[in-house]
């Protein structure tokens, strides 16, 4: 072979490979005429919507309102750009340069975006507007439909995923039609359970019907599954509900039960019903998705020793799904550090007198580490029982650290003059995204952690002011008088 020739034929390789290696991104600038203190970033979709890091890009703007960022993609994708709490969707290719320029007080309603091959922003402003009024009837009759009344909630549900496909069809943003699909058939299941002693329809032969439409909307593809806001978990969870396990165990327990007592004291029944969803999955890639979410609500919910055995046979079952694999070892791990056993996480945060307040300081006593906000009822419906305890024991034996997540300081001052309890208050701040909590791999609020007198923990969630805490806590400090 000629030297030259073979010398072209390397080089030409190591260009290749190169273009290979180096990450694919995708440019977006744009203006927006107002930016405040606004929290504005660009998300891609995490592996688990609630466990796995969130993939956020800030976006930085200019005194002038400008801003220009780079995102690494891998693959024609949806992503979201985010004002506050408001999301507009964005379809992003590699190598590809949009310009968005947005109104922001009138965000969503007010983005035009340049550098489409086709007028997708045109179709989602249009999409918007045929379906505002279906979304604003939905939101009033959401109080009825949760009573159990009848409505026409689930009409408007799939009027609206019929308007989204005749708007998306055919488009990226096709992932809007999945998903509005998937909350036409969870708000199903969801009426099974509100309607359960008032229908003439037998709850089991309206969820046999909820699935097989299900199937016949291809609910059970990937495509679709991971297009839904937590892959399968919430209809599965919704189509659990509907076997009237929250009634039982509240008629055995007399009270009124939150969702994560009525998880763990109902486990058994609502794990069967959940995982019997799978046989309708007929993808293996599909089904890899569905019950890496279930593998993983398992770790986050229950015991390690209610999960483990899940968590074994899926690597073994999906190793050549490394991506999931993956994120479930890292997630096994972390739960695993703050179980039962092991030692609180360490902590320093400020009070309402800007005094630093320290775990360590606290060692030599129970100790209830309550992450709430004043926007969670019921982390607020909880006080009254937790005042009771704290009346109940002496400082030296039992004491309560409240740590809030809300990201407003000023609604958590208020907050604390409003209820006035009487233990330490500690300002975390930054939502969900607080680093103690997400130390200890909260998913949601109240979350409680009980640590014991050496400073290791006793109870991760399973504990609760108005139900099983003060049983336990007799049977620790009580029995050792």
């Amino acid at each position: 072979m000629d030297k030259r020739y073979l010398l072209q034929l390397i080089f030409v390789t190591l260009l290749i490979l190169t273009a290979c290696d180096s990450p694919k991104k995708a440019n977006i600038s744009g203006t927006i005429d107002y930016v405040g203190s606004a929290d504005i970033y660009i998300s891609k979709q995490p592996v688990h919507y609630k466990y796995a890091p969130k993939k956020h890009f800030p976006v930085n703007v200019t005194e002038e309102g400008s801003f220009t960022l780079s995102l690494p993609i891998d693959s024609t994708q949806l992503v979201k750009f985010n004002i506050n709490e408001q999301t507009y969707p964005v379809v992003v290719q590699p190598g590809q340069s949009l310009t968005l320029d947005i109104t922001f007080s009138e965000f969503p309603d007010s983005v035009t975006v340049r550098g489409y091959p086709k007028p997708w922003d045109q179709k989602y402003m249009s999409y918007r507007t045929e379906v505002r009024p279906i979304q604003q009837k939905i939101e009033t009759i959401i109080p009825d439909f949760r009573e159990g009344k009848k409505t026409n909630i689930t009409d408007l549900y799939k009027r609206r995923y019929k308007i989204t496909e005749a708007h998306f069809d055919n488009t990226p943003l096709i992932e809007l039609y999945y998903k509005a699909v998937g909350e036409y058939l969870v708000k199903q299941l969801e009426e099974i359970k509100y309607q359960r002693t008032t229908s003439d329809v037998s709850p089991e032969r309206r969820r046999q019907k909820v699935l097989e439409e299900a199937k016949a909307l291809n609910f059970f593809s990937f495509k679709s599954l991971h297009s839904q806001r937590a892959g399968i978990r919430d209809f599965t969870n919704a189509f659990a509900n509907t076997f009237g396990v929250e009634d039982s165990l509240e008629k055995k327990f007399g009270q009124e039960l939150m969702q994560y007592d009525i998880k763990r004291l109902g486990y058994q029944t609502l794990d069967s019903a959940r995982t019997a969803v799978l046989q309708y999955i007929d993808q293996r890639k599909a089904r890899a998705y569905a019950k890496m979410y279930l593998v993983a609500e398992r770790i986050g919910e229950m015991s390690l020793e209610v999960a483990t055995p899940s968590y074994k046979d899926y690597l073994k079952e999906y190793s050549d799904f490394p991506k999931y694999t993956s994120f479930l070892k890292t997630f096994y791990q972390q739960i695993k550090r703050v179980s039962p056993g092991q030692p609180a996480v360490p902590f320093t945060l400020p009070n309402e007198n800007e005094q630093m307040v320290s775990m360590k300081d606290y060692k030599g006593q129970y100790v209830l580490l309550d992450f709430w906000a004043s926007w969670c009822i019921p982390c607020l419906d909880e006080f009254p029982h937790m005042k009771e305890l704290y009346n109940k024991y002496s400082r030296d034996q039992f004491e309560i650290l409240a740590i809030s997540i809300e990201e407003d300081s000023l609604r958590w001052r208020q907050a604390i003059q409003r209820f006035d309890n009487p233990w330490p208050q500690l300002y975390g701040g930054k939502g969900f995204q607080q680093e103690t909590f997400r130390s200890y791999r909260g998913g949601g609020i109240p979350f409680y952690i009980l640590v014991g007198p050496d400073g290791n923990i006793l109870r991760y969630n399973d504990a609760r002011p108005s139900f099983n805490l003060p049983t336990l806590l007799d049977s620790l400090i009580t029995d050792q008088k």
